[in-house]
């Protein structure tokens, strides 16, 4: 379908059919690690292939220029990002063309024409910026600041710098239960790239992971069939590339793990599962974060992302904090309601009346 500006939109069913050219543009800069082949190719592969989910892949040309492609699905009436749950990153992925916000106003209109009927538009955890230019979607209508946030780091070139610029305690902390852990025989760290090694150690974190959700009581995607699906694609298809996973092993048994996902310059931890028990001395969560993180900055890597949640362990490696946001436009006239409610949440949400009103509250 033409639009404005020269611009054509392209809706697409299947994730396969769009150009295979967006490939190139997300390895090379232009995407989130959310909007790489690897974590796209998993998703739709598992997620996106449930019953009652449609992918729409909304492909956007300025002429032969690559625009912006939007990796969506259709379910139950609304227009997602390709996430479910499991994504926090949430943007196009940006080709040379990207449309700037003025000109993106303009063209909307056109990529809504083209889009599966739909109730409503709802697309959650947006980053401000995509291949370092603005992100187009968040001029489309009021973007709301998100309940989450991304949780930058970047190291510089020293690696010792930066576990400097920590607290002393923490960084005395880390050298202690790295010593405590290599004391016993066989203990080692490893970067994984072998695909059946990975696929092994991400068994072991599915049923660590599932043990520690039972524990605490969470009701948790860990162990749901379509999520180990996911990951199970992602390890088996793009580990070493799109995903990377750190290791702490002794004699075959997993203590610790990382699993993150990377666009090249960017990796993104997703899950992290450790051993209790006799282990628990050498606090493998927080050692197997540092080790992957050394690994991955002697490979050239600079800028990690501890992802959504605010868990105080976080705080330790001296991340930043970098906003996100939720748009909801409606589709319909059945989609009004359902998208002024969440329009309505979101701006209570943020009400500096609201929270005043909770602190006092909260005081009595």
């Amino acid at each position: 379908m033409s639009g404005p500006l020269g611009y054509n939109v392209r809706v697409h069913d299947r994730w396969d059919a769009s150009d295979p050219v967006w490939r190139e543009i997300a390895r090379q800069g232009g995407a989130t690690p959310f909007q790489t082949p690897g974590f796209l190719d998993a998703w739709y592969a598992s997620y996106g292939a449930r019953g009652g989910v449609t992918p729409v892949i909304v492909e956007v040309m300025r002429g032969r220029e690559p625009a912006m492609l939007l990796p969506l699905a259709l379910s139950d009436g609304v227009i997602r990002f390709a996430d479910a749950g499991i994504s926090d990153n949430n943007a196009p992925i940006a080709g040379p063309a990207l449309p700037a916000p003025t000109d993106m106003r303009a063209l909307w209109p056109s990529i809504r024409r083209a889009l599966p009927g739909a109730a409503m538009l709802h697309f959650e955890k947006q980053p401000e910026t995509v291949a370092g230019r603005a992100n187009p979607l968040l001029a489309i209508a009021t973007a709301r600041p998100s309940p989450l946030s991304a949780h930058p780091l970047e190291t510089g070139d020293s690696f010792e710098d930066y576990s400097r610029s920590r607290t002393t305690k923490f960084r005395k902390e880390q050298e202690r239960v790295w010593r405590v852990f290599t004391r016993t025989d066989g203990a080692r760290f490893d970067l994984v790239e072998d695909r059946e090694t990975a696929l092994k150690i991400l068994a072991d974190m599915d049923r660590l992971q599932g043990e520690r959700m039972t524990e605490l009581g969470i009701d948790a995607q860990v162990g749901e069939a379509t999520y180990t699906a996911h990951y199970r694609h992602l390890v088996q298809h793009a580990i070493g590339r799109d995903a990377v996973l750190g290791a702490l092993t002794c004699n075959g048994e997993t203590v610790g793990a990382l699993l993150g996902v990377s666009n090249g310059t960017t990796v993104t931890f997703v899950r992290l599962a450790h051993a209790g028990g006799e282990w628990s001395t050498s606090s493998p969560g927080r050692l197997v974060i540092e080790q992957t993180m050394m690994a991955l900055h002697a490979k050239g890597l600079r800028r990690f992302d501890f992802s959504v949640g605010d868990y105080a362990y976080k705080e330790n490696f001296r991340i930043g904090h970098a906003p996100l946001f939720d748009t909801a436009v409606a589709l319909s006239l059945a989609g009004k309601m359902k998208a002024a409610r969440i329009n309505l949440r979101a701006a209570l949400r943020t009400s500096p009346l609201v929270r005043r009103l909770m602190g006092k509250k909260a005081d009595v």
